[in-house]
């Protein structure tokens, strides 16, 4: 029988959504149609899936810097019998849009914490720093702030969140058992990452926060091999309305992010990390290529790479069954 307790709860939950929904419809009635309301509707149902569907809730976190502030989704009801994972994501939206074909089956098997990196979805910043090791700072505070980082940590992160989820390994090695890492350029020489960027044309940074549907279809088509064409029968309005809500909100610092990562200059040698990790790559990735995963897995011998056929830069969006097993199989070490 659900106790009174657990019956408020759940009627606050769906008094919340409905505010939300009805604050959405408002907006578009005098807002002459102005506001992106089918993308801020479609955001509000993601919210309600993660609620009801995934039992995650959202909770935001204010680090110890006094500038910082954090989003995260964390599993509603923690397990003690569970492991924890952390869910990084790349660019491409916040990480409801992208773990959306994820969140179901992983947290069925562990308690999930799926923070939107600074300056993604809800999570920002005062400070002007724009590396990769302020992200990873960010993060690891707001999970200790969560009551994590004890060694009872696995991380999943796939492109950005890779290069993000490598360094926490590095400086806070006491944090992360075993770490997973989807279709990301860590490690690339300042020679590499020029190489790929005259592949796509252009400035990457302008491909990564796009600013008209142009540059976002450009963006799915260099980081989706297979499941594209649908993009051709989506209106440019509905396009414009995406961008609106992912990218205006934070998009100069979402430029000067990927202008950091781009530009700046790696250490001569991939410097190691003692966890277990394992790569999965898309021996269709055309962000980077499925040799440098190759590189990555020669370089540390705790590691290990899984190719999948046919599929692309977006192995969560292309292949989220297959990813989530594997993530499933190593963190747990079932076969």
């Amino acid at each position: 029988m659900v106790s009174m307790k657990s019956f408020v709860h759940i009627l606050r939950r769906y008094i919340s959504i409905a505010i939300t929904l009805f604050y959405n419809l408002i907006w578009c009635l005098f807002d002459n149609f102005d506001y992106p309301i089918l993308i801020k509707l479609a955001d509000t149902f993601l919210s309600l899936y993660f609620l009801i569907f995934c039992d995650l809730r959202p909770i935001t976190v204010d680090l110890n810097d006094g500038e910082t502030t954090l989003h995260f989704w964390i599993s509603g009801h923690r397990k003690i019998n569970r492991p924890n994972l952390v869910m990084l994501h790349g660019y491409g939206g916040n990480s409801k849009w992208q773990f959306i074909h994820q969140v179901s089956d992983l947290s069925k098997s562990f308690n999930l914490f799926i923070p939107d990196l600074v300056f993604f979805g809800k999570s920002y910043s005062r400070n002007t720093d724009r590396t990769i090791e302020f992200q990873a700072r960010s993060i690891v505070g707001g999970l200790k702030r969560l009551g994590c980082g004890d060694g009872d940590l696995s991380v999943y992160s796939i492109s950005y969140g890779g290069f993000v989820a490598y360094r926490i390994a590095k400086i806070w090695p006491e944090m992360i058992e075993k770490l997973v890492i989807v279709s990301s350029g860590v490690g690339f020489t300042q020679q590499q990452k020029m190489t790929e960027m005259k592949k796509h044309g252009g400035d990457v940074s302008e491909i990564l926060v796009p600013s008209n549907p142009r540059d976002l279809r450009l963006l799915v088509k260099v980081s989706m091999n297979t499941g594209i064409r649908f993009l051709d029968w989506v209106p440019d309005f509905i396009l414009s309305q995406f961008i609106a809500v992912m990218y205006e909100t934070n998009r100069q610092e979402l430029v000067d992010l990927a202008k950091n990562l781009l530009e700046r200059e790696e250490e001569p040698e991939l410097f190691s990390i003692s966890q277990r990790t394992l790569f999965v790559w898309g021996d269709k990735d055309n962000v980077f290529p499925l040799e440098h995963g190759r590189r990555l897995q020669r370089h540390l011998p705790n590691s290990s790479l899984e190719v999948l056929k046919e599929i692309g830069h977006g192995v969560n969006i292309e292949a989220p069954t297959t990813l989530n097993n594997l993530i499933i199989s190593f963190v747990l070490g079932v076969p």
